[in-house]
């Protein structure tokens, strides 16, 4: 069997070479290849800065936020609070709600069943939280009582049929015969 091959190269000027055309191809690939890790690693670093500056930015920001003091008035327009934070304000606020008065719903009430919604938000937690490990650990004693009668039935009505068949009797009548 005889193979003729034949390659055709008239992209290739007359004044380069195969191999110089070979090298170059190798070479750009190289390049590009190196170029977009750079870039990506650039990338990368930028965004990490930026991000660290923006991060802070944003810090100082909220923080100058915070700090502001402001003037509180009702609706006439009369000063009420002189130069408060904004700090205050959201603690006080906070304060305000986790303190009122709550029903067995915790919804805002002035009568009956009261407690603070602080109270209520946590006693309801709790009683979340004792009802569902309650319920497991129920499960997994009803679980054990069950597996356990479960064994003690089949190691009973097992004992039952041995003596009911007599087996006994027949291994040791087999023995005998052996």
């Amino acid at each position: 069997m005889k193979l003729n091959v034949t390659v055709d190269i008239d992209w290739i000027d007359e004044e380069e070479s195969l191999d110089q055309k070979i090298q170059e191809k190798i070479v750009d690939s190289i390049v590009q290849k190196i170029s977009h890790k750079a870039v990506g690693s650039l990338e990368s670093d930028a965004l990490k800065q930026l991000s660290t500056k923006v991060d802070a930015l944003v810090e100082k920001t909220y923080t100058e936020f915070l700090q502001r003091g402001v003037t509180i008035t009702d609706q006439w327009g009369d000063v009420k609070k002189k130069d408060v934070t904004i700090y205050d304000l959201i603690k006080e606020k906070c304060d305000t709600w986790l303190l009122k008065k709550v029903d067995n719903e915790g919804r805002e009430s002035s009568y009956g069943n009261n407690w603070t919604r602080m109270d209520w938000l946590i006693n309801k937690q709790l009683d979340q939280q004792t009802k569902r490990m309650s319920d497991d650990i129920v499960k997994k004693v009803s679980e054990t009582i069950k597996k356990h009668i479960n064994d003690s039935v089949k190691d009973a009505i097992g004992e039952k049929l041995v003596k009911e068949i007599g087996l006994e009797n027949i291994i040791n009548s087999h023995k005998s015969k052996g």
